[in-house]
């Protein structure tokens, strides 16, 4: 079932293949807490794509659900990676449920520079580019907009 289009959505960059590979397969992403986007409460992530992944790059192609947001360590996530230099660094990982594919992929024209962009679903199903994704309906009026800005409305943290 696809999410309505009022649901809060956190573009996110992901730059490797192993990163998509994990959000696919043992369903979570990891954002380092020194990084963190001002909004990072949404109902969903998708994921904006850099070269690494050649024919799939510069766009938005991807999303899963948020299904629980917790702290950890780089080192507990990744324990093959123990040796890390940020290996005992503190980690949002946001716990996902399966990855599903948009209808249509957003695009980038030109070469962007993402870290993270707040928008909604419906935002990113009508999006012909990636830089409509920042300006979301002005006339759309959102439950909760003061939790949103808030930071973690109705997720839990663990």
């Amino acid at each position: 079932m696809e999410p309505d289009d009022a649901a809060r959505v956190l573009v996110a960059v992901i730059t490797r293949p192993r990163d998509l590979r994990l959000a696919r397969e043992a369903h979570w992403y990891r954002i380092p807490l020194a990084h963190l986007p001002q909004q990072l409460a949404a109902e969903y992530v998708a994921f904006y794509q850099t070269a690494a992944f050649g024919d799939e790059r510069w766009s938005v192609r991807y999303y899963a659900p948020i299904l629980r947001y917790r702290l950890t360590t780089r080192r507990e996530l990744l324990p093959d990676e123990a040796t890390h230099p940020r290996a005992n660094e503190r980690y949002y990982c946001l716990e996902l449920g399966p990855l599903a594919e948009l209808p249509l992929p957003v695009p980038a024209a030109r070469l962007r520079r993402i870290t993270f962009i707040a928008t909604t679903y419906g935002q990113l199903r009508r999006a012909n580019d990636v830089r409509e994704l920042w300006h979301p309906d002005e006339d759309q009026q959102l439950p909760g907009d003061d939790l949103w800005g808030a930071g973690l409305a109705g997720k839990s943290l663990r």
